[in-house]
C-alpha cells in the first residue's frame, strides 16, 4: 500500500503476508481421518474376501454390483487424504524421530501411490458387468491383469511399503511425544493384523476392528494432536521474501 501527502515524498507501507497456519492445521486435522475411516467402511461392505480365489472374488461381486459401486464413489472420495496422510504422519513426527518419519512416511506414500498403477480389479469387475459381460469373460480379463509382472511388483511393494511405513510411522509419532504411547503402538500393530485378518486368519471383524479400524484410531488421535498444536509447533510463521 502506498500513501502521499502535499509536499512529502512517497511512503510504502508493506503488509506482513496473512498467517494460515491455523487454517491448514485444523483443515489437515479433520482430513487426515477420512481416508482409514473410509477404507475401514470399505472393507466392511465388500462382497467377497481377500483369500477367496479370483473365481469367487467375481462370482460374488458380480451378485453385488451395488456394493462395488459404493466402493468406486468412496474411493474417489478417499484415496487422496489417504495418500496425503501418509506425508501428514511424517510431518507432525519429523523433528522428534527425523529418519523413522521420513523412512516411514517415504515407504508409506510410496506404496499407496503405486497401489493402483495395475489397474483396479474391484473397478474392472464392476465395468465390464454393468456393460454386459459374462462372468468368464470378466475372470479371464481380471486373471490377466493381475498376472502382468507390474502388478506382481505393485502388489508385493503395497503389502510391505504400507505394512512396514505404518510400523516406523506408529513409532516415530511416539518417539516425537506426538501421540501417546498406546496410540503409537496402536498405530504400529493395526497393519499387520490386517495382514493376518486379510490373509492369514481371515475374518472381516477383526480388519474392521483392530485393523483398519485401529488404523482410523489412531490417525483420529493423531487429528485431536494437530488441532492442539500451537501454530508455532506446527510451522514456522510466513515472511515476506524480500524483493
Amino acid at each position: 500500500m502506498t500513501t502521499t501527502t502535499a509536499g512529502a515524498r512517497k511512503v510504502t507501507v508493506r503488509r506482513e503476508p496473512r498467517d494460515l497456519r491455523r487454517f491448514w492445521r485444523l483443515l489437515i486435522a479433520i482430513a487426515l481421518p477420512i481416508g482409514p475411516l473410509g477404507v475401514t467402511v470399505a472393507r466392511g461392505i465388500m462382497p467377497y474376501w481377500t483369500n477367496d480365489d479370483g473365481r469367487t472374488i467375481v462370482e460374488k461381486s458380480a451378485a453385488h454390483p451395488d456394493l462395488l459401486n459404493a466402493s468406486a464413489w468412496m474411493m474417489l472420495v478417499l484415496f487422496p487424504p489417504l495418500l496425503l496422510g501418509m506425508l501428514v504422519l511424517g510431518y507432525v513426527a519429523r523433528r522428534g524421530a527425523p529418519v523413522l518419519a521420513t523412512v516411514g512416511a517415504g515407504l508409506s506414500f510410496l506404496a499407496y501411490a503405486d497401489w493402483g498403477v495395475a489397474g483396479d480389479g474391484d473397478y474392472t469387475i464392476l465395468t465390464m458387468h454393468d456393460a454386459g459381460f459374462d462372468v468368464d469373460t470378466i475372470y479371464r480379463v481380471v486373471d490377466a491383469g493381475y498376472a502382468h509382472p507390474v502388478a506382481t511388483v505393485s502388489g508385493l511393494g503395497w503389502v510391505a511399503g504400507h505394512i512396514l511405513g505404518m510400523i516406523l510411522l506408529g513409532i516415530a509419532l511416539y518417539r516425537a511425544r506426538v501421540v501417546a504411547r498406546w496410540v503409537g503402538i496402536a498405530l504400529a500393530v493395526s497393519q499387520p493384523i490386517h495382514l493376518i485378518s486379510a490373509i492369514i486368519v481371515p475374518s472381516r471383524l477383526l480388519d474392521v476392528t483392530l485393523g483398519w479400524g485401529l488404523t482410523t484410531v489412531g490417525f483420529v488421535m493423531v487429528s485431536v494432536a494437530i488441532a492442539r498444536m500451537p501454530d508455532d509447533e506446527w510451522d514456522l510463521r510466513p515472511v515476506r521474501v524480500r524483493e
